[in-house]
């Protein structure tokens, strides 16, 4: 009973039954689920994307556990896709069945074998928010000169491009639509944020009010399909292994902190890059001191820019799945917790430390065991927003197989 200025007012008290609350859960129907995103969500790891990978990313961990059909555009190694601050990975023009670049399911015969039509990862290695909305397949396949619009003809416009017909060339939004989802993924703005670490350049994060709109478009036309749609955060570039803190660095490399501060225009509290890092081993194999050479490091303040505007556009992101009915999974909040304290992978502790276990060599993607602790995340969130009961996968397992984590696990038996 409440009282309020004299009044009684009784109130019915409501029980929920279990029946009840799981009507009043939104339908998870994932009988066509497609992703839109850029290199995390095609699995890059190890400089590259090729099928070794692919078939790891945690999309396709994901609809394994999900019992859903989930075909990927599979890339023959060294496969395809520019990792910044690497040298780019040669274009080769493929012929069939000999020297291809994308892998096709296999047939009795091999000579049977024959691209698969439609493909549901549309993630795109390099792809920014504003290429998912404009950027089509164009001919010739191979652009020698334009590695993105490679791989944009090669993921989204194969075979359309080679079969000689007037057929769709379809933008990665436009693909989405017309795969007409029952679920989709949306995992984009990490590009952005990684171009604009990798150069030291905060200005290269678009302005969060120009994001937030190109990012309604793609989820207010997905959920206009009456598909369900989870949005998934920026990741936050400094939290990953391609930047390592002075004291990290120092312990990976077996010195003193200060033997990397000294004659090298660092401070504490300024990151090293995964090619500072190996720009500070060299140095300490010949006895030398110099600064660092562009692209080694990340200053403090700096850094600190770029986290910011990424999180200007998390809360872009946060309002427009609000305002869609999308469910958010927080990406970058797990992976900053993973920076902070590590996690598990079943009796493995991994962290987001260069060579860590978490992340692949390159730094910036995840290996097998972190797609995997990735997908099992979001596993949970659909179980629990959902009402479902998907299986998580066996992480531990995972990780020993898994050439990122295995020198963890060993260390850890």
């Amino acid at each position: 009973m409440i009282r309020r200025r004299g009044l009684a007012v009784c109130l019915p008290i409501l029980i929920l039954t279990p029946e009840m609350v799981a009507q009043t859960r939104p339908r998870l129907d994932t009988t066509t689920f497609v992703v839109l995103g850029e290199g995390l969500a095609a699995g890059m790891a190890d400089f590259g994307l090729a099928s070794t990978v692919q078939e790891k990313s945690f999309p396709a961990q994901m609809a394994r556990q999900m019992g859903t059909c989930f075909p990927q555009p599979l890339m023959e190694a060294p496969g395809i896709g520019d990792v910044l601050g690497y040298p780019a990975l040669p274009i080769r023009v493929p012929t069939y069945p000999e020297g291809r670049l994308r892998i096709f399911p296999q047939q009795s015969n091999p000579a049977d074998e024959a691209p698969t039509l439609f493909v549901l990862n549309l993630s795109v290695p390099n792809l920014t928010l504003a290429d998912s909305l404009a950027l089509r397949p164009a001919a010739p396949l191979i652009h020698g000169d334009n590695p993105k619009l490679t791989s944009v003809n090669l993921i989204l416009g194969f075979p359309a491009l080679i079969l000689g017909k007037a057929v769709p060339l379809w933008t990665q939004y436009e693909y989405a639509v017309a795969m007409s989802p029952t679920f989709a993924l949306v995992e984009l703005g990490y590009y952005e944020a990684l171009e604009a670490a990798a150069a030291g350049d905060p200005a290269r994060i678009p302005d969060a009010a120009a994001f937030r709109s190109a990012y309604s478009t793609i989820v207010k036309g997905l959920r206009g399909i009456q598909s369900q749609v989870l949005v998934t955060t920026v990741p936050d570039p400094t939290d990953t292994a391609y930047f390592s803190t002075v004291g990290d660095a120092a312990q990976l490399l077996g010195v003193p902190a200060a033997d990397i501060l000294s004659g090298r225009g660092l401070t504490s509290a300024d990151l090293i890059t995964r090619n500072g890092l190996a720009a500070v081993s060299n140095q300490l194999l010949r006895r030398q001191v110099a600064p660092l050479p562009p692209g080694g490091v990340v200053t403090a303040s700096v850094a600190a820019d770029i986290s910011s505007r990424v999180r200007a556009l998390n809360a872009a992101i946060t309002n427009v799945a609000s305002e869609n009915g999308a469910t958010l999974y927080d990406l970058q909040g797990y992976l900053h917790a993973i920076r902070l304290s590590g996690t598990k992978a079943g009796a493995v502790t991994v962290t987001a430390k260069y060579l860590g276990g978490f992340y692949s060599l390159d730094g910036v993607y995840p290996g097998a065991t972190g797609h995997a602790l990735i997908a099992n995340d979001i596993l949970s969130l659909l179980n629990r927003t959902y009402g479902r009961s998907f299986p998580l996968l066996d992480a531990g397992s995972i990780a020993n197989a898994d050439p990122a984590a295995a020198g963890k696990a060993a260390a850890q038996r």
